[in-house]
């Protein structure tokens, strides 16, 4: 068993403190180095690995804080090397990687970036998307084309539907107004907006989310082609 805690970090990022079972520690994406050690120090934790998913500054800029605070190893996207100087886990599909007793699944999932990857947790049921695929949403192409970034959801939506998501950012509330919009007789969309509407306004977070609500209510993963996906993200992009 893995149990993943929230770590709110600059305006709306979070990382994600994981703990498995034999008492082995991750921390995926540490945006900020502060609030990752507070959640550390408050449990009387130390990191064995830090899991990053692409190079934004907003995923990384905490490493070297952490590294200082308590070295560890830091694994990341493979070919992705060069604008993460501190990776020394080299993380591609071929990959044979574990963490808490259970073999890490990495998806490369290119399109917000050249080499961003996603970490799936298959005995847990649990990915890590990083900015590929947000609750309702999806990442910006900021590196990659629609055809890559299609490709790479559908390796995400071919997870098993009870898959908990947990996501770089906390777009959610953004991300269902707009698929209302696109959607607007979607009866599951509908009901999951005014969920989201109430979690957001007790401050409270929209994650983790599962798959099964995602391939129903994300207009992203319904899109049905490249060409289709492409529309709504130039869409979205303007919005």
């Amino acid at each position: 068993m893995i149990n993943v805690t929230l770590i709110p970090v600059h305006k709306d990022n979070y990382c994600y403190l994981l703990e498995g079972d034999d008492g082995s520690v991750a921390i995926v994406d540490p945006g900020e180095a502060g609030p990752v050690i507070a959640a550390l120090e408050a449990k009387g934790l130390k990191p064995d690995v830090i899991l990053i998913t692409h190079h934004h500054w907003d995923h990384i800029d905490g490493t070297s804080g952490l590294l200082k605070w308590h070295p560890c190893p830091v694994a990341g996207p493979a070919s992705e090397t060069a604008r993460i100087p501190q990776m020394d886990i080299f993380l591609d599909e071929d990959s044979n990687f574990k963490f808490g007793g259970e073999a890490l699944h990495v998806l490369e999932t290119p399109g917000h970036t050249r080499g961003a990857i996603c970490l799936y947790f298959p005995e847990n049921k649990l990915v890590f998307t990083g900015d590929t695929l947000f609750s309702m949403g999806c990442g910006r192409l900021f590196e990659g084309t629609p055809e890559q970034m299609w490709h790479s959801l559908q390796k995400i939506a071919a997870l098993p539907d009870d898959t908990q998501v947990y996501c770089g950012h906390e777009y959610t509330l953004a991300n269902a107004e707009f698929c209302l919009r696109i959607a607007p007789d979607n009866a599951k969309l509908q009901e999951r907006v005014k969920q989201v509407r109430a979690l957001r306004k007790q401050g409270k977070s929209t994650l983790p989310v599962l798959l099964k609500t995602e391939k129903e209510t994300n207009v992203f993963l319904r899109a049905g082609s490249a060409k289709d996906f492409a529309k709504l993200r130039a869409l979205k992009d303007q919005a």
